[in-house]
């Protein structure tokens, strides 16, 4: 299979993740100012859930990429996409519907699509959306970062001490005899915002140094982690159940002056 074009494959991105996009904003119009009642249930706990909204958009988004690339394989949030495509394809599309599920259903502005693609494991090119919120995050390897049209410039903090990082810090709770506990790292500020294209779009604007997570998964970091790494930071992740492309990941990803004791730290004592 011949190798596909970086921006061919950037381009791609950025239509699906229109698609998704374009339906969250209408589907959160009628929950909010409308009369549509939203069916909420839960997948793995009381901090984990789901819509309607969610399934039917990556089933729209699917179609998207599948107009481009029927061969390719996906792997979704949502069920449905793991048997999609030529399972010899090098190419897989990694596809989070509906990012900030629990900010779509509670009314907050922070949600949107994310959509990464990789070949051979290697990331390549993706994109997040936040609608309601107008920022566009997008690039490929090789070809840059960009938040709306401006190339992405990240902060030079020196010190992970001086750091303001972001963290779903509810995801990384121990309760302990009825008390939630939490370990952080050394840092100035830790953000929480429950919305991983947020947490990262920060570090893309400029507003934040660094990322860290336990447990998430890959369809929530694919296109941030590259495009923190095309704007000149780095980043890490690592599978906790190698094989299961659903797994959870240790990962962290920050601006290259604080990433080494960021990932020691993620690594080794969070």
């Amino acid at each position: 299979m011949n190798d596909l074009s970086i921006d061919h494959l950037i381009d791609v991105a950025k239509s699906a993740t229109a698609v998704g996009t374009s339906i969250l904003e209408k589907e959160y119009d009628a929950v909010h100012h409308g009369s549509k009642k939203l069916d909420v249930t839960e997948k793995t706990s009381a901090i984990d859930l789901v819509t309607e909204i969610d399934s039917n958009t990556q089933i729209a988004i699917v179609k998207a990429i599948q107009e481009h690339f029927p061969d390719h394989r996906l792997i979704g949030e949502e069920a449905g996409a793991e048997n999609i495509g030529d399972p010899s394809s090098p190419y897989e599309w990694i596809i989070d519907p509906l990012d900030g599920t629990t900010n779509f259903i509670h009314g907050k502005h922070s949600f949107g699509t994310i959509i990464g693609v990789q070949k051979d494991g290697i990331l390549l090119a993706g994109a997040m959306h936040m609608p309601l919120l107008n920022q566009w995050f997008f690039g490929g390897k090789g070809a840059g970062a960009y938040f709306n049209d401006d190339t992405v410039k990240l902060r030079k903090t020196g010190r992970l001490q001086d750091a303001i990082l972001n963290c779903n810090l509810i995801h990384r709770t121990k309760d302990i005899d009825g008390t939630l506990h939490v370990t952080l790292p050394p840092c100035r500020s830790i953000e929480n915002y429950g919305c991983a294209a947020e947490e990262l779009g920060e570090i893309l604007m400029g507003h934040t140094d660094g990322v860290f997570f336990d447990g998430i998964r890959l369809w929530d970091i694919s296109a941030g982690f590259l495009l923190v790494e095309e704007a000149g930071g780095k980043m890490a992740y690592e599978a906790q159940e190698p094989g299961n492309p659903k797994g959870g990941y240790t990962c962290a990803a920050s601006t290259a002056e604080i990433f080494d004791d960021l990932w020691d730290w993620t690594k080794n004592k969070m």
